[in-house]
């Protein structure tokens, strides 16, 4: 699969995750394009994963590639499934913003760049996952380490 079709895919994943099981605490997301990642665009698959990792509000997530599911699982009592919804929500705008950017990144140095951009994104983040949608990516994220 080419950078650029892949690329597409994710925007369409990021426009249209669906709900699939909701209980208090546990959230399971069919996001698309995960059924159509290949090998070599795997870190585009996890950055939930490791957007939500090391989060106190956040137990676990768990992304499966053979389905297309993620499930996120979290802690009730410290965050609403609204809040984590927005929280998505803001994630997935600002990516799109930044689209052009990622879209242009070189698949050697896409895993370092989408690192980056998730310490921006978490430094950016208020408390209980609240993100700022003014949030600005500075240019040291795109820059070639």
């Amino acid at each position: 699969m080419k950078p650029d079709d892949f690329a597409l895919q994710l925007r369409g994943w990021l426009l249209r995750p669906r709900i699939i099981h909701r209980l208090p605490g546990r959230l399971r997301l069919h996001l698309p394009a995960l059924e159509r990642v290949n090998g070599s665009s795997a870190e585009w698959a996890f950055v939930w994963r490791d957007l939500f990792g090391n989060l106190a509000e956040i137990q676990e997530v768990q992304v499966n590639l053979a389905t297309g599911n993620a499930l996120i699982r979290y802690h009730a009592d410290q965050l609403t499934e609204a809040e984590l919804l927005a929280f998505m929500g803001a994630v997935n705008r600002l990516v799109l913003r930044y689209w052009d950017r990622l879209a242009a990144t070189p698949a050697p140095e896409l895993p370092e760049v989408l690192g980056r951009l998730i310490g921006a994104i978490r430094a950016g983040s208020r408390r209980r996952l609240a993100l700022d949608d003014r949030l600005e990516i500075s240019e040291d994220v795109w820059a070639k380490a």
